[in-house]
């Protein structure tokens, strides 16, 4: 860092991802990974609750631990920290936050090595994205939804189109589902074919977050699941598939359908 840049300091009851350096009778010397190896100190106080008389049983040199900021002296350079402050919540949430990023990081990298741009354009890229997303993992993930919000921030399409098409690869998307049983029957000569086809259409137009998967139960049974990123929408495609399946048979069956509790 040169002289004219401005050191940027965690602030008090900031969650950080420390890394343990040395351990002394008083407590762990580490560096926080995200703010370019700042030292800070974690006194042996905070490291649990209750008296602790051997350090190495919760930390070992080398680890790298979630901390708590608890007070920022700049002047003097002293960061103070604790363990014992953070929930498990509170970590898992943090992890999460950190592996996301350097997922969302990886994306930018293979999108700049697959179209051959600068690092100075892929940084600027990357600004743009997480200036308008609080997390720019979101971002990524509103491409692979679709969402209309990612792809208006005045990234060139190809761009665009690159960063969507890697993270379609990268990044799963949690899924909800919702089910149904239909019960489908047909008098018409080729019948049996006539149900396979009409089923078979439907899964057509799914994609990696609108999905439906249907299995045969026994005649004249199926279950009909429909899958999407939440509830409302994968009740959406429920109700549309099975319209289709409907309509699809028209007078040359019967068909019923029972929505699944």
């Amino acid at each position: 860092m040169s002289s004219n840049e401005i050191q940027e300091w965690p602030e008090v009851g900031e969650l950080v991802l420390a890394y343990a350096k040395k351990i002394t009778g008083h407590g762990i010397n580490v560096t926080l990974e995200e703010y370019e190896d700042m030292p800070g100190f974690l006194h042996i106080s905070e490291v649990a609750t209750g008296w602790v008389k051997n350090i190495g049983r919760f930390i070992t040199v080398n680890q790298k631990i979630v901390l708590k900021v608890t007070r920022v002296n700049e002047r003097r350079g002293e960061i103070d920290l604790s363990l014992r402050q953070v929930g498990s919540e509170e970590r898992k949430k943090k992890l999460m936050t950190i592996k996301r990023y350097e997922k969302s990081r990886s994306i930018f990298d293979s999108m700049q090595i697959k179209l051959k741009i600068t690092d100075d354009e892929k940084e600027n890229y990357f600004q743009i994205m997480e200036d308008e997303f609080e997390f720019i993992y979101d971002g990524l993930v509103g491409l692979v939804k679709n969402e209309e919000s990612a792809f208006k921030l005045g990234i060139p399409d190809k761009v665009i189109d690159s960063l969507k098409t890697i993270s379609k690869d990268k990044i799963i998307i949690p899924l909800v589902n919702v089910t149904g049983t239909m019960e489908i029957t047909s008098l018409e000569p080729d019948g049996v074919n006539l149900i396979k086809d009409i089923l078979t259409n439907v899964n057509k137009t799914k994609s990696k977050v609108n999905n439906v998967e249907i299995y045969y139960l026994g005649a004249p049974k199926y279950k009909i699941t429909a899958f999407s990123e939440n509830y409302k929408k994968a009740e959406k495609i429920l109700s549309s598939s099975v319209e289709k399946i409907e309509k699809s048979l028209h007078k040359k069956g019967k068909f019923s359908f029972t929505r699944n509790k």
